[in-house]
């Protein structure tokens, strides 16, 4: 009988070890190799990195990055849409990889996913920080790309029309939401970052077509009569001088901020964060890595980096973009997600390049 025990137990013992060995050897094994892949990166000396315009971004990499790795330089180029792929692919063509990351919009890094410019990301995640896929609200959420594996978003906002409280009412806005804009009232008063472009106007596009409907979309298009304009100040100046009232871009703050920081008094409020009004973005905030990369260890330090709790913390209060980290807190309340909502993620919908064409034809340029 105590024979058969000792059995079972040493059986128990052989298989508890066999399953806590694997955990400790993973443990031991990410931190040699993230040892390794730093020591790599500092004898490369660089990471060339492809990013949006955003200022406040790009001031907080370069100064975060120099702080944190002091020995190895952080080049960043500040990149715009497809035509930037289009010269990467030129690039190749002539035998030059000369880029290691892409951090900018989706749209962007799907097109150059789909023209496999990328490597799988996931095998790049060293950090256990980083690679739960609960942190992100899952893969299939966090990964813009059809196949779920080259483009992550590392932003959570809820973007939606905003207006001017002063003119516009607000009691308005919460009964109708978005049918306000189809008020003949304010014909010719909205003012809309054009959507026959990919950027950010059409990506109220997706919304609007299934809240309004194609008829509402089109009323809106083309007897609305709203003012299209092909870049961020000529939003935030509308709207300041009076010529708008409402505005459909990027988010209120941002598009304001630069005339709200100059003293000047204007009650401006979005929509709000519900899905019925707004959509959910990364704004221009994808992350990917070039296949091929001139500086692959260095490339890796920086997705590891870049995806950590306190960077992630520290750039969203930086930027007033909330992180799509679910530990990190919203940086902008008014713009946070609704645990649960059934949005719409315009930066994903395939059906974008249609709905733009459409609103081609009614309104051509």
């Amino acid at each position: 009988m105590r024979s058969a025990l000792k059995i079972v137990v040493s059986i128990a013992l052989v298989q508890l070890i066999g399953a806590v060995a694997p955990v400790y050897a993973q443990t031991s094994d990410w931190k040699t190799q993230w040892a390794e892949t730093l020591a790599a990166a500092k004898k490369e000396g660089e990471v060339i990195v492809a990013t949006s315009p955003n200022q406040l971004r790009r001031d907080f990499l370069l100064k975060s990055w120099a702080k944190d790795f002091p020995d190895i330089k952080l080049s960043l180029t500040s990149v715009r849409g497809g035509n930037f792929m289009a010269r990467v692919a030129t690039e190749r063509e002539a035998g030059k990889y000369l880029w290691d990351v892409f951090q900018s919009g989706p749209s962007s890094g799907i097109q150059a996913a789909e023209m496999g410019l990328f490597d799988p990301l996931r095998p790049q995640f060293l950090l256990p920080e980083i690679s739960d896929p609960a942190l992100w609200g899952g893969w299939d959420n966090a990964f813009y790309d059809e196949e779920r594996k080259y483009v992550i978003g590392t932003i959570g906002d809820v973007v939606s029309p905003y207006f001017n409280a002063g003119k516009v009412k607000q009691s308005d806005i919460d009964a109708q939401g978005l049918k306000v804009l189809l008020d003949p009232q304010y014909k010719g008063k909205i003012i809309w970052y054009d959507p026959r472009l990919d950027g950010a106007g059409s990506l109220f596009l997706p919304l609007l077509d299934r809240e309004l409907g194609r008829d509402g979309l089109k009323r809106l298009v083309v007897d609305q009569d709203p003012i299209f304009v092909d870049n961020l100040h000529a939003v935030g100046e509308a709207m300041v001088r009076g010529k708008a009232l409402i505005g459909l871009s990027g988010k209120a703050g941002a598009d304001m901020k630069e005339f709200l920081e100059a003293g000047i008094k204007l009650d401006v409020r979005s929509f709000g964060a519900g899905p019925k009004v707004g959509f959910r973005a990364t704004a221009a905030s994808a992350l990917a890595i070039f296949n091929k990369s001139p500086h692959p260890a260095a490339s890796k330090v920086f997705i590891n980096w870049y995806m950590t709790k306190p960077i992630s913390e520290a750039l969203s209060k930086a930027t007033e973009f909330n992180s799509r980290r679910a530990d990190v807190a919203p940086a902008d309340p008014t713009s946070a997600p609704t645990p649960g909502g059934d949005y719409i993620e315009s930066q994903r919908f395939t059906k974008l390049p249609e709905l733009r064409a459409e609103v081609k034809k009614w309104r051509p340029q």
